[in-house]
């Protein structure tokens, strides 16, 4: 049986962005968070705009991306220096999903902010998405084998999820202005490594931040390059097939997640039954939440 190829493009998409996280799993152990950021932003700026100046005709237009520089001076800089700080701490089956809640955020600012109502399917994926991160906040406490989990650390998670939650709004606007989503993706990534770029160079300490050992710097390239293949598969993804078909698979990271670290981080990672629903209420609610909005 052939799948049809927007299932295909959404598998790899929840599957690279997967696979990124453990990687930078790995990298994090030893080096900073704010390293594996700028590695892999760096590794996301060379690659989309490889790919945008090869299949776009690529026009410099700064009004038309004002939306985009204003999403990157948040996104994905802050919010993955959060994700990153959050799978150093709790790991990357806490952050995953609580991270991957985002779309809550948007559904919330978008009512409060732009007047428009929620469904009440949304109202239902809404209240799954907000129990399933209950279980999960609570559920690093029944799982010895990794230790406690502290509560103030899965601030940096939910600190991600209201970064990414929030600039969304500014990317759906933007992409009313720019037909290429990969160079809109370009320009916000690039905005990010410029004002990470001027963070290091008025930091004081910026060489020790970025001192990266050789194996963690492979580990971090790695992640950069699984996180580029999961943009472009997202956008090859929702360009090929209908949101309510990709949505609810590209969702799925936090399962792949789980599969990966049961396989390569066991005795590093939280798991526990109560972690699995959580995880599976958080992406079902997601889900329900991104295709009823």
């Amino acid at each position: 049986m052939e799948f049809p190829v927007q299932i295909l493009f959404a598998l790899a998409t929840a599957a690279a962005f997967a696979t990124s996280s453990v990687l930078v799993r790995f990298g994090v152990d030893r080096s900073k968070p704010i390293a594996a950021m700028f590695a892999t932003v760096s590794v996301n700026v060379v690659v989309l705009w490889t790919i945008s100046l090869a299949f776009y005709d690529v026009t410099v237009h700064l009004w038309a991306w004002r939306y985009f520089v204003l999403a990157g001076v948040f996104a994905p800089v802050l919010g993955r220096l959060c994700n990153y700080i959050g799978i150093q701490r709790v790991g990357v089956n806490l952050t995953l999903p609580i991270s991957n809640s985002n779309p809550l955020v948007s559904i919330v600012l978008a009512v409060f902010l732009l007047g428009e109502t929620m469904t009440r399917a949304s109202g239902v994926g809404a209240l799954a998405t907000i129990a399933g991160g209950i279980l999960l906040a609570t559920s690093g406490r029944n799982d010895d084998s990794v230790g406690p989990v502290r509560y103030r650390n899965l601030l940096f998670p939910i600190g991600g999820a209201v970064i990414y939650g929030s600039v969304q709004l500014l990317r759906d606007i933007g992409m009313e202005l720019v037909s290429a989503p990969a160079v809109g993706a370009a320009v916000t990534l690039t905005t990010s490594w410029f004002i990470a770029c001027v963070f290091f160079a008025v930091s004081g300490n910026h060489r020790e931040a970025l001192s990266i050992p050789r194996d963690d710097l492979r580990y971090f390239v790695l992640a950069g390059l699984a996180s580029s293949i999961g943009l472009v598969s997202l956008y090859a993804a929702l360009g090929s097939g209908t949101v309510v078909v990709v949505t609810p698979i590209l969702n799925a990271t936090p399962l792949f997640g789980l599969v990966l670290t049961y396989s390569f981080l066991r005795e590093r990672e939280p798991f526990t039954p109560q972690l699995a629903l959580g995880t599976i209420l958080v992406v079902a609610g997601v889900g329900l939440l991104a295709i009823s909005s």
